[in-house]
């Protein structure tokens, strides 16, 4: 016979012995082909959560911003024609007064002097403890609710001391504070306060400064002059890949003008 005659099974473990190796360098291979692709889904994933920390970051800040200048917008609409148009104004602060939710009514029936309520239109928004002005010919007088007027009738903490006609203006005038709370060492922040609620508008503030304006662009020596705040802030949030980023915000937002 010319074939040679091999040792029983030597043919079968040498196909075994291949399988093995080929097996082996298979899932080495594998191994290899998924660390890469789980290494640049992770770096891909950390520049993504890198923008949208970035994004978020930067949204919460202008949201929080646009609002501060909105309301600053309204600062002595309503309020007694004598009284400043702001009652603070420091580095880190600012105080006015303004209808920001724009709870306004109209008398419905005349009100006379000693009078300690008013009927007006319309009936609702008006919260127990809330300051209003009414407001009518040739003066105006301030109060305190003392029970919320959902029907219309508002209760006042005192007497009238003038008569005001049917037509009046009656408005809320909140009391609007902004201002930067370090209560927390690790997380300063700019807080945003309606007649004394309190809440946080802007988290981790690295620097919260404000600087009042003249028309002429100039520092306003009295508060009678401020025509523009110009605001400089600095926030940071983590960045996705452990560590933390910093955005800038400078406006300058006006000032009505009494």
């Amino acid at each position: 016979m010319s074939d040679v005659a091999h040792p029983r099974g030597w043919h079968c473990d040498g196909e075994k012995g291949t399988s093995v190796l080929e097996a082996m360098v298979a899932a080495t291979l594998g191994a290899i082909l998924i660390g890469a692709a789980l290494d640049v889904f992770v770096t891909h994933h950390a520049h993504f959560q890198g923008h949208k920390a970035k994004a978020e970051l930067q949204q919460d800040i202008r949201g929080g911003v646009h609002l501060l200048a909105s309301e600053l917008r309204l600062a002595g609409v309503g309020t007694l024609p004598e009284q400043s148009l702001l009652s603070a104004m420091g580095p880190h602060e600012i105080e006015f007064r303004a209808n920001v939710n724009d709870v306004r009514g109209t008398l419905v029936a005349a009100a006379a002097s000693g009078q300690d309520w008013l009927q007006t239109r319309p009936g609702a928004g008006w919260a127990k403890g809330k300051t209003v002005v009414l407001c009518g010919l040739s003066a105006c007088e301030e109060h305190v609710l003392t029970r919320d007027g959902s029907s219309g009738r508002l209760a006042l903490s005192g007497y009238l001391t003038r008569d005001f006609p049917a037509g009046s203006q009656v408005e809320v005038v909140n009391r609007v504070r902004y201002y930067l709370s370090r209560r927390d060492p690790q997380n300063a922040k700019l807080m945003r306060e309606v007649d004394r609620g309190a809440n946080p508008l802007i988290e981790h503030v690295e620097d919260f400064s404000l600087a009042y304006l003249n028309e002429g662009g100039q520092p306003a020596a009295h508060v009678n002059e401020v025509r523009l705040v110009r605001l400089n802030l600095k926030s940071s949030g983590i960045d996705g890949r452990g560590g933390r980023l910093s955005r800038s915000h400078t406006q300058e937002m006006g000032v009505r003008a009494l």
